[in-house]
């Protein structure tokens, strides 16, 4: 009983036993359109999986966006219960409004302050990267030079 392995595309590679065994360069040429089929058969099961995942993720974004909007009108709504209460305490609606502004910008002001002064001191350069780029370009050159050794 002949043992005889297949490609992806189900033809016999030739190893098994007897006088049939085909040339070297059929079998090279075989290698490389079952390479390129391999390649092919991946690329598409790569495209799928990202189709599937950018729907999965729309989705999730959408309801996300939804959720913040929803968020947001509820902000709202207290913000101006806030306005009413503390309108209603002054017996001037003006008044309550303008205290609960100027509340809101003092806050957004600190927090936009602090935050732009943490941005300065922050660096979006892939610091690790060109470290690791760096040491591989090391590498290389050495990895060439001593090749060149070798071949000298």
């Amino acid at each position: 009983m002949a043992d005889l392995h297949t490609t992806p595309t189900g033809r016999s590679d030739g190893m098994g036993t007897g006088s049939g065994d085909a040339p070297l360069s059929d079998l090279i040429r075989q290698l490389a359109q079952d390479s390129a089929t391999l390649v092919r058969q991946e690329v598409a099961l790569a495209k799928a999986e990202l189709q599937a995942n950018v729907k999965s993720v729309a989705r999730d974004l959408t309801m996300v966006a939804i959720g913040g909007v929803v968020a947001l009108i509820g902000a709202m709504v207290l913000i101006l219960f806030l306005v009413l209460a503390v309108g209603d305490a002054l017996n001037e609606y003006w008044l309550g409004a303008l205290i609960v502004g100027l509340l809101f910008v003092i806050v957004g002001g600190l927090l936009a302050k602090s935050n732009l002064n943490k941005l300065k001191h922050e660096s979006v350069a892939p610091t690790r990267t060109l470290e690791t780029l760096k040491e591989d370009k090391q590498w290389l050159q050495s990895e060439i030079k001593q090749a060149k050794r070798d071949l000298a």
